[in-house]
């Protein structure tokens, strides 16, 4: 609280702002006492960010209570904020909320998928149970997307959970090199996986085009695949269909080769139950998986040998086992394939090693999933980064933190909608962050990653900020939350994905978000329920009261609009003021 000295304090410095003496502040007289304090620190963006931190009625000038309200501290942090209706900011005082920003996945049951995209009639490939389509969004025409389609079937219900497991892999996997799911729609018997669009083509067509794909793109290819299959398997799930068919290149630009990992139809999780069905292309198969005979059990080391295969064949266009289902079998069980004629005997030693070390019948002898990623082959010398977007990414992930809950659980639904194309930045830095190449960042990886970057940490509590990134309390910063902190404005402040994100939060599918919406969500996404269901339903009441500007009782994406640009306008507040105290001090002691 604040003390008697401290209230004559903040009395006389409104006094020296209040040169009229009208009982308010104007901006110009706020710029004149920044400008005679600090000369030319304070800018015109830098007295408007402070005029905006102040004004919190947005009346255009700082009010006696605004000014108290915002130098006041409590046990040296700032009171709660006060909103547009008067009342205290309820979302910063209810506990610190746990997001498990996988739960930010729109949902749609029975309803129809053309409502809200125009989908091309046009097959562009075809995963483990579906056709793959384009689509565009019907509101913003420029967001294109990738629409599965699967049928369900009463006949098969084995396939029926099939389904269902894809859908929980693709929830649960959050890579930078795994094709995002965005949403899905459930319409009687179809399901409509949408996920993010990689128009640059499957690898395999790359190798038919070529007859081989040189060698420094292989090993990029491949180190992204690794790193891919290496975050899965820790999370417990084995992909068991790795082939050319299934990596695709994000772009068509020659120079870029960003890949994404896709079709997780067969994809299951091997810490639940053991592993003993015969799946996948022959061709890529482990020996144990052709031998199963759906009964014996194998482990994910099956990715491994599929990953060899990949290996082999990218590099020389053909696969290193053919023949007869027993010809194929006996030579992959025996590690009998050609290694000797061109290109093999021209090839990089390392590149030959890298195939050998998972070419192995034995699943125990083959090369472990966490070292694979740090085989020389595929270990690049470092590039230097770009300092500008390293430094810009840095200084917004210091920022983050100061945000409002409710601001991150915004931000973060925007990251969550984000594709390739805007993520192409951030995914450069994250990649040099991420030292062990598993797809996730530890704390000592953000600290080493910022100094170098030129971030440099000075007064940051690197602890602190750790805790506010690791929104979901896995003591580790996914992708998409290194995504949703580390987002400039420019980015996430197109139409487009600000209607994606809004979606997220309209369950109901009507055009708007209700207070039972935000309720819904919000309570879903606590992940260690910290906040109780009537907690949520009292922040929800806040938020529509806060941003419904006709009174309707919900939020149109007019007022979301309004609400996302805030979430920035209070970001760019926390970088451009000092602290409260610290300018009260100067100012008190003008003549």
């Amino acid at each position: 609280m604040a003390t008697a000295d401290t209230g004559k304090l903040i009395v006389d410095t409104f006094k020296k702002f209040d040169s009229n003496g009208d009982g308010k502040i104007s901006r110009d007289e706020l710029k004149r006492v920044l400008k005679a304090i600090s000369g030319d620190k304070f800018d015109d963006a830098s007295v408007d960010a402070m005029l905006s931190a102040c004004d919190t009625n947005k009346d255009g000038f700082v009010q006696y209570e605004e000014f108290v309200n915002w130098v006041t501290q409590e046990n040296g942090k700032p009171q709660a904020k006060t909103d547009r209706s008067g009342s205290k900011d309820a979302l910063d005082q209810r506990g610190k909320f746990t997001l498990d920003y996988r739960k930010l996945l729109p949902e749609r049951f029975e309803v129809d998928i053309k409502a809200r995209y125009n989908v091309d009639n046009l097959e562009i490939g075809a995963g483990g149970f579906g056709k793959v389509f384009i689509a565009r969004d019907k509101e913003f025409s420029n967001r294109k997307v990738a629409v599965k389609k699967v049928q369900k079937t009463t006949k098969t219900p084995t396939e029926s959970g099939n389904l269902a497991a894809e859908i929980q892999v693709m929830k649960d996997l959050d890579h930078p090199n795994i094709c995002k799911l965005l949403a899905t729609f459930e319409e009687g018997r179809n399901i409509f996986f949408i996920m993010e669009l990689c128009e640059g083509g499957e690898v395999f067509d790359r190798i038919i085009e070529n007859g081989f794909i040189t060698e420094k793109v292989a090993a990029t290819v491949l180190a992204q695949v690794c790193s891919a299959l290496a975050y899965a398997h820790y999370r417990g799930i084995a992909h068991r269909d790795i082939k050319p068919e299934n990596v695709v290149f994000c772009t068509k630009e020659p120079d870029d080769n960003r890949v994404k990992v896709i079709d997780w139809g067969l994809a299951t999780s091997f810490t639940e139950s053991a592993m003993t069905k015969a799946v996948g292309s022959m061709t890529y198969a482990a020996p144990e998986v052709i031998a199963s005979n759906d009964q014996k059990a194998y482990t994910a080391a099956c990715d491994l040998w599929s990953v060899g295969v990949l290996a082999y064949v990218m590099l020389c266009g053909k696969p290193p086992f053919w023949g007869s289902r027993e010809q194929h079998y006996k030579n992959a069980k025996n590690e009998r394939y050609p290694f000797k004629d061109p290109p093999w005997d021209r090839m990089n030693p390392d590149a030959k090693d890298f195939v050998k070390v998972l070419l192995k019948a034995k699943p125990a002898e083959r090369i472990p999933i966490e070292k694979v990623s740090q085989h020389a082959w595929l270990v690049s010398p470092p590039t230097e980064s770009d300092s500008t977007l390293s430094a810009s990414v840095v200084s917004n992930l210091k920022e983050y933190s100061a945000q409002s809950t409710f601001s991150r659980i915004c931000i973060t639904a925007v990251a969550r909608q984000l594709d390739h194309k805007q993520l192409k930045d951030i995914h450069k830095v994250f990649r040099e962050m991420d030292l062990d190449g598993n797809g996730v960042l530890t704390a000592n990886e953000v600290k080493q990653g910022m100094s170098k970057m030129g971030g440099g940490l000075g007064g940051t509590n690197i602890d602190e900020m750790f805790a506010s990134l690791d929104m979901d309390g896995s003591h580790t910063i996914d992708y998409t939350e290194f995504c949703a902190a580390a987002l400039g404005q420019f980015n996430s402040s197109q139409d487009d994905v600000i209607w994606a994100a809004f979606k997220t939060f309209d369950l109901d599918n009507t055009g708007f978000i209700s207070v039972d919406n935000l309720k819904k969500l919000l309570d879903s996404a606590d992940v260690k329920d910290i906040w109780s269901s009537d907690v949520c339903e009292d922040v929800g009441k806040d938020i529509v009261a806060m941003y419904d500007k006709d009174g309707d009782g919900s939020i149109s994406f007019d007022d979301w609009r309004t609400l996302m640009g805030e979430c920035w306008q209070k970001k760019r507040d926390v970088s451009s003021t000092e602290s409260p105290y610290d300018l009260l001090a100067k100012v008190s002691k003008l003549a």
